[in-house]
């Protein structure tokens, strides 16, 4: 028999989190408790004979399972109380509260047919109190008598009379809520794609018959998952004739009818992704919550405070928030839309796994549950504590990175149309000068505004300086290393369409928050100077970063050039040369001549991948010294990897050196110890020979004195105990030889001579 702890372990450790954070809310906890049971009284394991389950109270035996993960003291003992008996929770209407109301208020029903008429709170108060209600209906009712049915309903509304008014109250609130709302968005999606057609007909037809009215009906829906809202028209009207549809009756209908359904889209869209499309006025604004998420200085969003006050549907737009800014991050891109399908079918590919719990199937977060989202914010807080990002992205969907520098240099190769000459008075050419020009884009209008409050502050050794200017010559003045201007000329014959990926996503495209043009300091950050394990970081995220195209490249390069330029900085930094704007780090730093061997051996592989991209048209053979070059850090490194192959070589000759004294120290003290332990048994048996010896004489003597003593009186001797056996033996003289006869004695005349 399998004991049920076993069985449904993984239903168990899904509710932990949430159980144990419930302290003090037995609400919530026989809310979760309830979850539990239904799920495992519905499952099929719970039907298997061979499964072990408590025979009276289930609950109670769930609750005495999760006692072991309480740490509060007062927690468990209020848990032992109510295990071992306490207070009994009755099933009548002063049981409920209005914070019951509140916590089951998303207990929508799944079907969405459910909500094809209002719900009123007698409606809602038997949904979300069905359990208690039927607790009720047992106490006051015979079950078992069919006859009793008809009072039922009495004792439910004399059930939903009782409550208190605050009660009432919450539970009007709850009806206007779902009656607002709908269902769930699946159980929406569901009923929307097995009805829709039909509705929509029917209601065409019936307008048509009853009013005599002709209407055509424009719908959109939300998909979900990141993606732009779905249209529909229902084509149910027909002309006089009855041909043809109203919207195929011509090309401008067609047209009409092709951007409605765009322009619905994009209307939605905006409004989806505003940041407050829900607020009416001032008071909204002050009674409602503050869902704002924080990023930090590398750009990640921060934990949200206020959390798990928050109602269901608040918090699922606070995930959505978080999931959103970080997304933002890593695609350069602020309004790119998470892939949320891409992601259910493949985190892996795009998330740190690290940032999600084990058993949350990652979508988007109006369909996640508070369960899932109690799992989700329980990890974020834990990794905020240990200064850990509380979302990462490890990849992009492919055409969600936006490129601002390559985009500006797309628009400024478009073909412009040749605008015909037209003589204007000196009046109407002032009129012109000071006339907004009509043909900038927004996203150039954003930059122009950008450049133009560019403050003095801003130092024109900083990135960000030169964004507008010439990259090039400013990506020329970091450095003098020879190999970096070879890559730099290198990446300038790349192409700047991207490779396109077959799975159309991009991973694990990471570069230091410094490496971009948006970088508006001076200097790299100190950690860059201080630890070694941040620089070598960050310059392996520049070799390992992808390089798809000529702005990506230009990326790289500026990353390695600041790096090169800091160490030049780092090298030839003098406190008493310093001016008040260098910062005094410099003079600790560790970026140093080994650090810049590492950076130009980078250079190097990374010059390798590049030169690799290029068509055979635009393959250039090396020149002498480039050659030279190659040759001359290969032999360095060669030279390197040689040093440390015999440093290895000679501390593992030292080690066994070591090791083989220490062999030879044991075996030589062993075997002395072996040869003491031998000298030791040779003298024991010596002495016991001698002793024995000994003891063997002085029993002889005795015995001789005693055989040879005087005679005594009839009483014999006694003998020695410790004599041995055969000296208590009597010994007896030899028998004496036979006696011979006379005629044995005389020889035998017959044969005598």
């Amino acid at each position: 028999m399998a004991d049920w702890t076993h069985v449904f372990k993984a239903i168990l450790d899904e509710h932990k989190i949430a159980y144990v954070s419930a302290k003090g809310n037995a609400t919530k906890r026989a809310t979760i408790l309830k979850s539990i049971k239904d799920t495992i009284v519905q499952s099929d394991q719970s039907k298997d004979a061979s499964t072990m389950l408590p025979d009276k109270n289930l609950r109670k035996a769930i609750r005495t399972y999760y006692l072991r993960f309480l740490e509060d003291d007062e927690d468990r003992e209020d848990e032992e109380k109510i295990i071992q008996g306490g207070p009994k929770v009755t099933s009548g209407p002063g049981i409920v509260t209005v914070d019951m109301v509140k916590d089951r208020q998303d207990d929508k029903p799944l079907d969405a047919a459910a909500f094809k008429s209002e719900f009123s709170p007698f409606d809602v108060a038997q949904k979300l109190f069905k359990e208690e209600i039927g607790e009720y209906d047992k106490k006051h009712r015979d079950t078992s008598d069919l006859r009793s049915m008809g009072t039922r309903t009495k004792l439910v509304r004399s059930w939903y009379n009782a409550l208190s008014p605050s009660v009432l109250e919450e539970l009007r609130v709850v009806a206007d809520k779902w009656n607002l709302e709908g269902p769930h968005s699946d159980a929406k999606d569901r009923y929307r794609s097995r009805h829709q057609k039909k509705i929509m007909e029917d209601f065409i037809k019936m307008a048509g018959r009853t009013m005599g009215l002709h209407v055509v009906i424009l719908a959109a829906h939300d998909r979900g998952e990141g993606k732009m809202p779905g249209t529909t028209m229902s084509l149910g009207i027909l002309s006089e004739e009855g041909e043809e549809n109203f919207t195929q009756a011509s090309k401008e209908n067609k047209k009409w009818a092709g951007e409605s359904q765009d322009r619905l889209a994009d209307w939605l869209n905006e409004a989806e992704y505003s940041e407050d499309p829900e607020d009416g006025s001032d008071e909204d604004d002050e009674k409602g919550p503050d869902l704002t998420v924080q990023v930090n200085d590398e750009g990640y969003p921060c934990l949200p405070t206020g959390f798990e006050s928050l109602i269901l549907k608040n918090q699922q737009k606070v995930v959505r928030q978080v999931f959103q800014k970080s997304y933002a991050l890593i695609t350069n891109h602020p309004r790119a839309a998470v892939p949320w399908g891409h992601i259910t079918q493949d985190p892996d590919h795009y998330l740190d796994m690290d940032c999600i719990p084990r058993n949350v199937v990652i979508k988007d977060p109006s369909h996640l549950q508070k369960e899932a989202i109690s799992m989700i914010f329980s990890l974020w807080k834990s990794r905020a504590n240990l200064n850990k990002p509380i979302v990462r992205f490890v990849g992009y969907k492919e055409g969600d990175f936006y490129d601002s520098i390559a985009k500006r240099g797309d628009e400024s190769q478009k073909p412009r149309k040749s605008r015909k000459y037209v003589e204007v008075s000196s009046d109407e050419d002032k009129v012109l000068k000071t006339a907004p020009k009509a043909n900038v884009s927004s996203d150039e209008e954003e930059d122009l505004a950008i450049h133009a409050s560019r403050t003095p502050s801003l130092s024109d050794s900083c990135p960000k300086f030169h964004v507008d200017g010439d990259t090039v010559t400013y990506l020329q003045s970091l450095s003098t290393v020879p190999s970096y201007h070879r890559l730099l000329a290198t990446v300038q014959k790349l192409s700047e369409t991207r490779t396109p990926d077959t799975k159309g996503k991009a991973r694990k495209q990471h570069l230091p928050v410094w490496a971009s043009w948006t970088w508006s300091e001076a200097y790299l950050p100190q950690d860059m100077h201080n630890n070694i394990q941040s620089s070598s970081v960050a310059l392996e995220e520049i070799e390992n970063y992808i390089i798809k195209s000529r702005s990506l490249g230009v990326i790289v390069v500026l990353g390695l050039g600041l790096l090169l330029r800091e160490c030049c900085r780092a090298q030839e930094y003098e406190a008493d040369e310093a001016g008040d704007d260098v910062p005094q780090y410099l003079g600790d730093s560790i970026l140093g001549i080994q650090v810049m061997e590492k950076i130009e051996e980078a250079i190097t592989r990374i010059q390798g991948k590049v030169a690799a991209m290029l068509p055979d048209g635009n393959e250039k053979l090396m020149t002498v010294s480039e050659e030279v070059h190659m040759r001359r850090l290969e032999n360095k490194r060669k030279v390197k990897e040689r040093r440390e192959a015999e440093q290895a070589r000679v501390a593992e000759e030292k080690k066994m050196a070591e090791e083989a004294r220490v062999a030879e120290e044991k075996r030589v003290a062993e075997e002395k110890r072996v040869a003491e332990m031998s000298r030791m048994a040779e003298e024991k048996r010596v002495a016991e020979a001698s002793q024995m010896a000994e003891q063997r004489a002085a029993t002889l003597k005795k015995a001789s004195n005693t055989n040879t003593g005087g005679k005594g009186k009839g009483k014999r001797p006694a003998t020695d105990v410790t004599d041995s056996a055969m000296k208590k033996v009597k010994t007896s003289a030899p028998p004496d030889p036979p006696r011979r006869s006379a005629r044995d004695r005389v020889a035998s005349k017959k044969y005598k001579d």
